[in-house]
Parts: structure tokens; sequence; C-alpha cells
């Protein structure tokens, strides 16, 4: 594990003094690439790691649903699928490992494999295609060479602009930033270094980085863009038929005088679902999502990635697509058809010894555990409530729900939804924008967004 001394970068910003707002940054590979790693992290990983950072509701439902995992019994989620799920490997952690400032502590990273067929899953408690269950532990050293780490040539110097754009060096780029901050006088602008390491990566690039909420703090309100939430007829509804055998069917109780979700009733499948969130990199949500108002300018980063030159500037062609179409890792047990993530294909021990440029020391045998089905046990019924904490259902405390909310009975609607993928990416928006996740996913009619 490297030092946390070693851990830090430093960087040349210019600065524009009245304001103290930063024009450019001149950075070279090292931190481009702890830059462009941060679209592949998966979500419950970067909630995981700064938490403590946000704010109550500041990322939607997040909160309540990641505390929601914390707390549940092993009578329905296993510890083993809990770590999983609340620490879910990164797909290219084999390539981040040497980063100069590991942000998710990928040197930690064990990898394992299938002693029959060789191929290799992030995560013990799998099972490989051939049926059996992984039986070896891998130790990955240190690589051949630095090369062998990040996705950016070594010799690739960059511009990176307050809002995330990653630019070529550049003089003419260098004095149009300067003209957009109105600071042509060199009185108004000074240059100076800054130290920047895990702790500052996290508080940028997390807290100041993560999803803007598109609504009014105090009335909210969201715009899905080509996934708007229409008002359902309980008679006249139409089901997305596509993927019909993944679809996932949940009782909604609404309160029918603000039209608002309390609560719903759902099978382990829908948990599952929920679940499976935590596990998509950030940078498949910018990708899919390109409409979301992105409060730390990943959407600039995306684009940075898709305009610079593959030839000039990273290592491969596939290093660039790694980065525009990050995938779940390796082994990862659940796989969201109704969203479209796809893992990382399992590749073999003599692959992954390529591809990381690095070798592999003695291999520890495991006692092989299968794991099949779902991350939540079932048959099983859950009371999921608008704001996304998950509990076992029990009538007493749907009861209790809905005295604490003043509703009286007869307000009560119940609501069956049938959930394809239009409802699921509605979902999963939500649960990143909204502090009413159900609600605004599948009852309210789209909203106009105050200026």
């Amino acid at each position: 594990m490297a030092s946390k001394s070693s851990q830090t970068m430093s960087l040349k910003i210019l600065v524009e003094k009245e304001k103290n707002r930063v024009v450019f940054v001149e950075a070279n590979k090292d931190f481009v690439d702890v830059l462009f790693s941060f679209l592949t992290i998966p979500i419950g990983t970067i909630f995981g790691l700064t938490r403590e950072h946000f704010l109550e509701g500041e990322i939607g439902c997040l909160n309540n649903l990641y505390e929601s995992l914390e707390k549940f019994d092993e009578d329905f989620l296993s510890s083993e699928h809990k770590g999983i799920l609340l620490h879910p490997r990164c797909a290219t952690d084999i390539y981040c490992r040497n980063l100069k400032v590991d942000l998710v502590e990928c040197n930690k990273s064990k990898y394992y494999e299938c002693g029959y067929c060789h191929l290799v899953s992030y995560y013990q408690n799998d099972t490989c295609r051939c049926g059996r269950a992984i039986d070896y532990e891998l130790y990955l050293v240190a690589p051949v060479s630095q090369d062998g780490s990040g996705f950016i040539k070594p010799t690739a110097r960059f511009m990176i602009t307050d809002d995330f754009q990653v630019l070529p060096m550049s003089s003419t780029a260098g004095l149009s930033l300067l003209g957009n901050f109105g600071a042509f006088d060199g009185s108004k602008t000074e240059e100076r270094m800054l130290n920047i390491g895990k702790d500052e990566h996290q508080r940028r690039l997390f807290s100041d980085s993560i999803l803007e909420p598109p609504f009014s703090k105090t009335k909210p309100m969201i715009n899905y863009g080509r996934y708007e939430p229409r008002m359902m007829n309980l008679s006249q509804r139409d089901v997305d038929t596509r993927n019909k055998d993944e679809n996932i069917n949940l009782k909604l109780f609404i309160n029918r005088l603000n039209n608002r979700a309390m609560y719903a009733e759902v099978e382990e499948n829908f948990v599952n679902l929920l679940c499976s969130f935590l596990s998509i990199p950030i940078g498949h949500i910018v990708k899919e999502c390109p409409y979301l108002s992105f409060k730390g300018c990943l959407g600039n980063l995306r684009k940075s990635v898709q305009d610079l030159d593959v030839n000039k500037f990273f290592k491969s062609e596939e290093m660039k697509a790694i980065l525009l179409d990050p995938k779940l890792a390796p082994g990862t047990p659940y796989d969201n058809k109704l969203i479209g993530t796809v893992n990382v294909p399992r590749s073999t021990f003599s692959s992954l010894f390529r591809n990381a440029r690095a070798g592999f020391s003695s291999r520890s045998c495991l006692q092989g555990v299968k794991i099949g089905g779902g991350l939540v046990k079932g048959p099983s019924m859950f009371m999921v409530t608008d704001s996304l904490s998950i509990a076992p259902l029990s009538p007493i405390s749907s009861i209790s729900l809905i005295n604490r909310l003043k509703v009286p009975v007869s307000d009560i609607q119940e609501l069956e939804v049938n959930m394809g993928e239009e409802e699921t990416l509605r979902l999963l928006v939500a649960s990143l924008v909204s502090r009413s996740a159900l609600t605004d996913a599948f009852v309210l009619k789209e909203t106009k967004q105050e200026t």
C-alpha cells in the first residue's frame, strides 16, 4: 500500500484573485487518470466513502437505501452479499491499482479463480459459468512497469477547468479560458501550487460532483426528460412488454388527498433491483441519462473522454471504451437487464495477467462456497417507503406509518404497477435526485421546472 505522502500530487493552478476562482489547472497523466477513473466507480462505493460529506436528502434516497441494507437481518440478506452491495467492486480496479491517488483502495483488491476452467471473478462468493464454486485466491504483485497503471499515455499533459473539462495543453485554449473570466490583465491572476491527496479528491470529486437535485428545496419537482412520469390509470395502463419475463410487480399504497405514495408492498425481486442500483458505475448513469443536471460537471468529464484523440492520449481504444461505457465487475451477483448494465466478461488467468501487465504470486486454495439465486433470500415480502427505506413486511408497521402520516383509511388507494425498462429507469433516476422516489417514478405527472 502506498504511503500517505506518496498519495499526493502537486498541481499548478491559475487563479482569478478577486473572486478566488480557478481559471484552469495544469495536470499530467497522474491527475487525469484519477479524474477519469471516477466514471467507473459504483454508486455504492461512492456513497460508502463519502456519506459523511452529504446533507440529508442531498442525493435523493440513497442514504435510506444504504442504511436499510446495513441493518438487514441475515435471515434475508447474507453477510457476504451485504458486503458486496455496500462495497461493490470497480470493474477497472485492475487498471487502477497503482494510480497516484488510490481513491477506492484498489491495491487491497483480491481476485478469485475457478481451478477447473481458470476464469477469474472479482468476488469469492461467485459461481463460475462451468457451475463450480470459485476455489482459488490470487495475489497480484506490482506491475511490470508503471505504464501498466491507468488509462492515459505517460507523457500526456492537460489543462483542466473548474467544471471538469479536460483539454489538451494549448496556449490558445489557455488564453480563451482567461478571456472567459475577463482576466486578460495579468494583475488579476496569479499562479499557485496545490498539493492534493485522497481526502481532497473525495471532497471535490464526490461531494461536489454528484447529481444536482433539479428541484426546488421547498417544492420538490423533477424533470425526467424522455423518461417523464405519467399518470397511471388503473383501468387503462400501457404495460411495457419488452423483456416481459424480467418485469417486476409491486403494489403501491397512495394517499389520494395529495396523490403521493406512502409505501409499496414488494417481493424480493424488487429489493434485488434496488440493491443492484448500488453496483452501477456513475459513468453508466451519465451515459444513459444525459438530460440530468450534474452539480460537479460529470457530464463535462465524460465529454472530455469522448473528445480527446484516442491515438494521442489513451493507451488504447479499449481504455477509452472502458471509460465511455463502464460495466459491472466480473462476478457481480445481480445482472440488471431492466437497466441495461452489463458485467465485464470473465477473463482467464493468463488474460488478466496480460491486461494488468502484472504478475500473480502464489494462489491459495479456498473452500468453495456457492451462492445462487438473487441477492435477497426468498420467497419474502417487504415494505418499501416512498424514500426507499426497506424493511420486512409488517402490517403493524404499515398501520403505524399511515397513522404518522395522518391519512384516513378511506383516502388510501391501492395501485398495481408492472415495472419494465422504462419504469426501472425512472426509479433509478428518482432514487438519485428525489426524496420521494416512488411518487416521482410512478405517480406524479410531469411538472414544469421553476425558472
